[in-house]
């Protein structure tokens, strides 16, 4: 890293007689488990927001009535599944989902 930017040499410590880079970071790294925490949090979020009631079983499962029906969605990290007998509503939610 060092070597890429050498600013950050100021920052390089040795602990246990190894160097050691400790760096503060600014926005979450795709891989890491706090940036799969704060992704869940923010889609969990969002949908409590648009009215989504999360399944207490599964925690990436989330339903609400539209239209009458049941809605069902479910997320893996950004794979989404939703479901609902009118094929509108699905395409309705993606779109706000996707925006």
């Amino acid at each position: 890293m060092c070597e890429v930017n050498p600013e950050y040499l100021k920052d390089l410590r040795y602990k246990n007689g190894k160097k050691t880079l400790y760096l503060r970071i600014l926005k979450a790294i795709y891989g890491m488990i706090e940036s799969a925490l704060l992704w869940y949090e923010l889609y969990h979020t969002n949908l409590k927001e648009m009215g989504f009631e999360v399944n207490p079983y599964d925690r990436c499962v989330a339903n609400e009535i539209i239209e009458g029906k049941q809605f069902t969605m479910r997320w893996y990290v950004d794979n989404n599944k939703v479901s609902h007998v009118d094929d509108k509503v699905n395409a309705m939610i993606v779109d706000v989902i996707e925006k």
